[in-house]
């Protein structure tokens, strides 16, 4: 029977950055229950990867900031290249009640504390999007620094430097029930006991 302090279910992205993110607050018996054989099976092999930060609600805003600032600062922390390209994100409102919207939702990222996202007219988008079709835009919005990393290797920096700091990852293994007792958790059950 094997223990451990944390036992993370799934070992995909955000499995792994809660591993990197316990072992370096300094948790290091963590351990990664993955069901497939590899890491990265299921929905973070099949992302796209966007990253951004152009989000209406504050706290999306303050954990974008924080996910897209650490990503800037991916391979200083990991070691590995997760592949970030700032190649921007443009909203486009098609109607004068969208572009308000885009226009409300930029002020609320103001005071969350996201200050880089343009207000583009229709004449802007045009410019910037010349194969896009503007007869129709109204406006839209902007950001530079939005843009994209590879998932697959976001994940395994994640995994690479838990797995340095102690974390273990057991992949193979379905999760089939959580003991609990006294409203702790006391036990995860796998396929393998």
């Amino acid at each position: 029977m094997q223990t451990a302090d944390v036992v993370i279910v799934g070992g995909g992205v955000v499995g792994a950055s809660v591993a990197y993110h316990l072992t370096e607050r300094g948790c290091s018996n963590v351990l990664i229950v993955e069901r497939a054989r590899e890491q990265g099976a299921g929905s973070t092999g099949r992302a796209t990867g966007g990253v951004r930060a152009q989000f209406s609600t504050a706290v999306n805003v303050a954990m974008s900031l924080y996910s897209l600032g650490f990503i800037e600062n991916f391979r200083e922390a990991t070691g590995r290249d997760c592949g970030y390209l700032a190649a921007g994100y443009l909203f486009v409102a098609t109607d004068d009640a969208q572009l308000e919207g885009l226009k409300a939702a930029r002020e609320r990222q103001r005071a969350a504390g996201l200050r880089d996202v343009e207000l583009l007219d229709a004449g802007e988008v045009a410019r910037r999007a010349p194969r896009l079709r503007c007869d129709k835009i109204a406006g839209g919005t902007f950001r530079q620094r939005d843009g994209f990393v590879a998932p697959l290797e976001l994940m395994r920096g994640f995994t690479g430097r838990a797995l340095e700091r102690g974390a273990r990852v057991l992949a193979e293994t379905e999760v089939t029930g959580i003991d609990v007792e006294g409203g702790r958790v006391r036990g995860v059950r796998t396929s393998r006991g």
